[in-house]
């Protein structure tokens, strides 16, 4: 396998990989896998969100890091906070395309 030339190593490579195709993968990584990836594509949102919530930042402060509103972190239909667990849950369930 021929890695791109950014990559140092068959980790970075595949953790970015990952990434492209479903930047919720942040949340079930470890901080050490975050930071090798976050080294690989730069900060994104996605990445320094899951490094709060790693370091059980407040809602407050995962807004803040990111530049949006605490609003931003609730579901559409009430004021309750979407869970990580909720987000790790949901990014389980593979895609159907034929079931939209």
């Amino acid at each position: 396998m021929h890695l791109d030339g950014q990559f140092k190593d068959l980790e970075t490579y595949v953790l970015v990989q990952r990434y492209n195709q479903d930047s919720s993968i942040t949340y079930e990584l470890t901080s050490d896998e975050l930071y090798k990836l976050m080294a690989a594509v730069g900060e994104m949102e996605p990445i320094i969100d899951a490094l709060n919530v790693l370091s059980n930042a407040s809602v407050e402060q995962r807004a803040r890091d990111i530049g949006c509103s605490p609003e931003d972190f609730s579901e559409w239909d009430d004021d309750d906070i979407v869970a990580v667990a909720d987000l790790v849950e949901a990014a389980s369930i593979p895609w159907d395309p034929c079931n939209g």
